[in-house]
């Protein structure tokens, strides 16, 4: 061998070892979240050995941090798009209406003034009847595909589809995500939670299959007596390979996992706790739980006595449900991606990373928790808060 390549050979050899010694593959993990947690891991699996087992944990969101797009937001696009309800048309008003206090009450942040609830309302129960009255059954449940291909060109299911979105959006600025939120429960209406979890595997491998990240616009055409309305929706979903790695890996490395979301439930555990996704057990997801009845029908109410782990609901929650297991020790990682991860991210001063999903977020909070961890990095500089970029429209991490 030529002298000259001796020192790119043992470069190439030290690099080898460094890499199999690694805690977990590099992939597409950014250089500086990588580096934290490969340091995170090696520290925690130390301190496991010396205890003889695992006396940390982490923390992760699941929307736009675990997977890539919002799970909930996805399949309920998928949902509304192909009509798998079980509610009859006589229904309608009395599930969307569940838990606004004022019907008539404009709502705001939706682009679309002087439009109420009650008006929302009427026109989505209006819709669908005339389609089911069309294809001549009581629910969307039973729709062939036939059926269903010949509705979707009608102009009450292009109105349908965008009027609920607008509704439960303009719930969530007008009133607050109590008020908004069982208008996604009520999607689920005369389902079982089996039946729910069926239904949102089917939307999650629909979701996943586009390949994609993006938005689309729904819009409704001039009619109704809200008259025209659109919204941006959230396109495609995924589960980066970095993602699979890490969760993998931190449990082999002395650190247990658990996800805090604020979706539904059921919703998450579809995804999260399928073995060809993560496989985690349903003890290790916490989201929003929802009453079900004595024959597991799920309801619109809210689980009583049950810390629901929305913004500063997700600190309380983990003090509740995770921090007891470990004798009352932080999480030593938490992973977030916006301001309803603020809490969690900002509490714990045990927490020794806080990995943040990028997002460009430049709103307070979230936005000054990036910017603290990219003038670390532009400084190389330690800190507390790394910053993981996204490879958007591509469903993946990037090393960027």
């Amino acid at each position: 061998m030529r002298k000259y390549l001796y020192p790119l050979f043992a470069a190439a050899v030290l690099m080898g070892i460094a890499a199999c010694n690694a805690p977990m593959p590099r992939g597409n993990w950014s250089k500086v979240p990588y580096d934290a947690l490969c340091k995170l891991m090696k520290e925690c699996k130390a301190e496991a050995d010396e205890a003889g087992h695992n006396v940390n944990y982490a923390i992760f969101d699941y929307d736009n941090t675990t997977v890539l797009q919002d799970v909930e937001l996805a399949c309920t696009a998928w949902q509304i798009e192909n009509l798998r309800f079980k509610f009859t048309p006589d229904q309608v008003e009395g599930i969307f209406s569940f838990s606004i206090p004022d019907t008539d009450k404009p709502l705001i942040g939706i682009d679309a003034e002087g439009i109420s609830s009650g008006m929302l309302i009427g026109d989505i129960a209006s819709d669908y009847r005339c389609m089911m009255e069309a294809a001549g059954v009581s629910c969307g449940w039973e729709l062939s595909p036939e059926q269903l291909a010949e509705l979707q060109k009608m102009p009450e299911f292009l109105d349908l589809r965008a009027k609920i979105w607008v509704l439960y959006e303009g719930l969530f600025f007008t009133f607050t995500y109590h008020e908004s939120f069982p208008v996604l429960m009520g999607m689920f209406y005369g389902m079982t939670y089996p039946e729910v979890d069926a239904l949102m595997k089917e939307g999650i491998a629909a979701q996943v299959a586009k390949g994609r990240l993006g938005d689309v616009v729904w819009e409704s055409p001039e009619m109704g007596k809200a008259g025209k309305v659109s919204y941006v929706i959230p396109d495609g979903l995924a589960l980066s390979q970095e993602m699979r790695n890490l969760y993998k890996a931190l449990p082999e490395n002395g650190i247990d996992v658990y996800v805090f979301s604020a979706s539904m439930e059921a919703v998450v555990e579809s995804m999260a706790c399928d073995p060809q996704y993560l496989g985690l057990d349903t003890a290790q997801v916490f989201a929003l739980r929802v009453f079900r009845d004595s024959t597991d029908l799920i309801t619109q109410e809210y689980l009583d006595g049950y810390v629901q782990p929305y913004k500063v609901g997700k600190t309380a929650a983990i003090r509740a449900y995770a921090s007891p297991k470990y004798d009352g020790r932080d999480p030593v990682l938490v992973g977030g991606d916006s301001n309803g991860d603020y809490s969690m991210l900002t509490s714990f001063p045990g927490m020794r990373v806080g990995l943040i999903i990028d997002k460009g977020q430049t709103e307070a909070g979230i936005g000054d928790l990036r910017k603290q961890a990219l003038e670390a990095e532009a400084g190389g500089e330690p800190s507390r808060y790394v910053l993981q970029r996204r490879g958007d429209p591509e469903p993946k991490f990037s090393r960027k």
